[in-house]
């Protein structure tokens, strides 16, 4: 966008196009995209145009890199909190308030912080996975995004910092470019969508044990279950976060699963049915909910899905 400035030389108009001041390489939407914070407090990146940068970093509790990274992330907001907005966004799986207030007491972390509790934020700014660092100019433009907590980006932002010129982003990279993943939901027939991740038996062993355990009972306890009801649709989707097709089938082979495996690579089914708590089980027809849970080695919930499973016969 520019604006444009025309004067008379010797009775001819000359166009001139200069950038506009508070330009930004983002679309209005994501500039708008509200980011609510634990202290109840609502930002924008638009808040942030042509008032200062935006440090952007989305991370777990569990994530072991991103706790090897806290330092750092903390060291940032000291240095340059003044100069630069620094935000940190909690993903908001397998995670809630009283993890997250745990950890920055721990840690003593002192940056505004987000819990994406329904996942507005990853899909607007294409999570996939943490560390994940975005860094804006005071203009708005992508600047830098990456996993790691690089040489380049510390650069970048003592440069920001001091209010000097940083090379801008295709913020294209921004955009969810993956085809929706198709399931029709809508046939009079019970649909079981198994949301689970090929990492949350084993990665999240020592941090959360609890939980890779209930991946592991439950993965068992679908499989059980779409062994006894053969005339229901099974599926199973599996996460987007650091797993590939390998990863994928090389999971379908470790526990032997027998019906359809995708990987959720859109997001737009974790993301349609709020999925921030793995293992889940949703047993869905025309798309209408009937049951939801997350641990089928509970046999009172083992008790109840199969009590929905009995009304597909």
């Amino acid at each position: 966008m520019i604006n444009v400035i025309f004067s008379v030389l010797l009775g001819v108009v000359v166009f001139v196009a200069t950038p506009k001041v508070n330009a930004s390489n983002l679309p209005d939407k994501l500039l708008a995209q509200k980011i609510t914070l634990i202290s109840g407090e609502q930002v924008t990146l638009a808040n942030y145009l042509g008032q200062k940068p935006v440090y952007l970093k989305f991370w777990a509790t569990w994530c072991q890199p991103c706790l090897k990274e806290m330092p750092h992330f903390e060291h940032v907001q000291q240095t340059y909190g003044d100069a630069i907005a620094v935000i940190g966004i909690n993903i908001g799986i397998n995670d809630d308030r009283h993890s997250v207030d745990e950890l920055i007491k721990e840690l003593g972390l002192t940056m505004p912080t987000a819990i994406d509790t329904n996942g507005d934020l990853a899909k607007a700014f294409h999570f996939t996975g943490t560390p994940y660092h975005l860094l804006f100019d005071k203009q708005m433009n992508l600047v830098h995004l990456g996993h790691k907590a690089t040489e380049s980006l510390d650069n970048k932002l003592a440069l920001l910092a001091q209010h000097k010129t940083v090379d801008f982003l295709n913020a294209e990279q921004l955009n969810d470019n993956e085809e929706k993943l198709s399931i029709a939901l809508n046939d009079d027939r019970v649909h079981a969508l198994f949301f689970t991740a090929t990492w949350c038996d084993w990665y999240l062993k020592d941090s959360r044990p609890a939980i890779s355990q209930r991946c592991i009972d439950t993965q068992h306890g679908v499989n059980t279950l779409a062994e006894q009801y053969p005339q229901v649709v099974w599926h199973g989707l599996v996460s987007r976060l650091w797993t590939g097709e390998q990863d994928k089938k090389a999971y379908q082979k470790k526990y032997a699963i027998d019906y359809r495996v995708d990987i959720d690579k859109s997001n737009t089914w974790f993301y349609q049915y709020t999925v921030n708590e793995l293992p889940e089980l949703i047993l869905i027809k025309n798309d209408k909910i009937l049951f939801r849970a997350h641990d089928l080695s509970d046999e009172t919930i083992l008790k109840q899905a199969k009590s929905f499973l009995d009304m597909s016969k």
